[in-house]
C-alpha cells in the first residue's frame, strides 16, 4: 500500500473492504494476537473448502482436498475470502494491546 502510514481507523476501514490479504492482517497484530488470528482465518478456509466440494467442485468426480484445504475457492471468492478473514481480525485489532 505504498509509504503512507494508515491510522487505526483507515486500516480497519481498509481491511473491511477485503483490500489486505490474511499476512497482511496478521503482520498489523502483536506477535502474540497472531495466532488466533490465523487459526480463526484457517477455519474460514476450510468453510470455502468444504463448501466448493459440495456445490461446485472443481473436478467431476469430487474434490480432491479431501480434508485439506484447497487454494481454488479461495481464489474463485476473491475479496469475499479477504473481507472473511477481515472480520476475524476486526475485534482482534480494535484492542490497542494487540496491534503491532
Amino acid at each position: 500500500m505504498g509509504t503512507h502510514t494508515h491510522t487505526p481507523d483507515e486500516l480497519m476501514n481498509l481491511a473491511g473492504e477485503g483490500r489486505f490479504t490474511k499476512d497482511e492482517l496478521a503482520g498489523f497484530l502483536a506477535i502474540e494476537s497472531r495466532r488466533p488470528f490465523l487459526d480463526a482465518c484457517g477455519h474460514i478456509e476450510r468453510t470455502f473448502t468444504e463448501n466448493c466440494a459440495q456445490h461446485e467442485p472443481c473436478m467431476e468426480a469430487g474434490c480432491s482436498a479431501a480434508g485439506e484445504i484447497c487454494l481454488q475457492p479461495l481464489l474463485h471468492a476473491g475479496s469475499a475470502y479477504y473481507k472473511a478473514c477481515a472480520a476475524a481480525w476486526l475485534p482482534v485489532f480494535r484492542e490497542p494491546k494487540n496491534r503491532a
